[in-house]
């Protein structure tokens, strides 16, 4: 656990702030500054995920009309996966300690990102 978080970089919203501080409270990424990194990236990730499902929320219909007339589904379905997929590999990049380790199983920093990213 780093004694003091870090001020949040430039640029996070609400959700990758949130992520930035709760995951440096359980970990402590100072000596790890290609970490750090990943971690960014991963916040701002979060970040894009919710802007996205805001727009997929606010949708009516989760199909859109294509270059033919034919209904294809919103593109920001597709980002939505897309960007789901790259947030669970930054995660995993992160190298984060083994529950013998820290205590912390990966289901646990699983729940963090979860929680950092769906609540408001």
């Amino acid at each position: 656990m780093a004694e003091k978080v870090p001020k949040a970089p430039t640029g996070l919203r609400a959700r990758g702030r949130r992520m930035w501080r709760e995951l440096w409270t359980v970990y402590d990424f100072s000596e790890a500054p290609e970490r750090v990194f990943l971690l960014e990236d991963a916040c701002r990730v979060a970040d894009l995920i919710d802007r996205l499902q805001a727009v997929v929320s606010e949708a009516d219909d989760l199909r859109v009309r294509g270059s033919q007339g034919q209904p294809v589904g919103m593109p920001e379905l597709d980002s939505l996966r897309h960007y789901r997929a790259l947030l669970a590999q930054l995660i995993k990049s992160l190298g984060l300690p083994d529950e013998d380790d820290s205590g912390n199983t990966p289901q646990s920093f699983s729940r963090l990102g979860n929680a950092a990213r769906w609540r408001k």
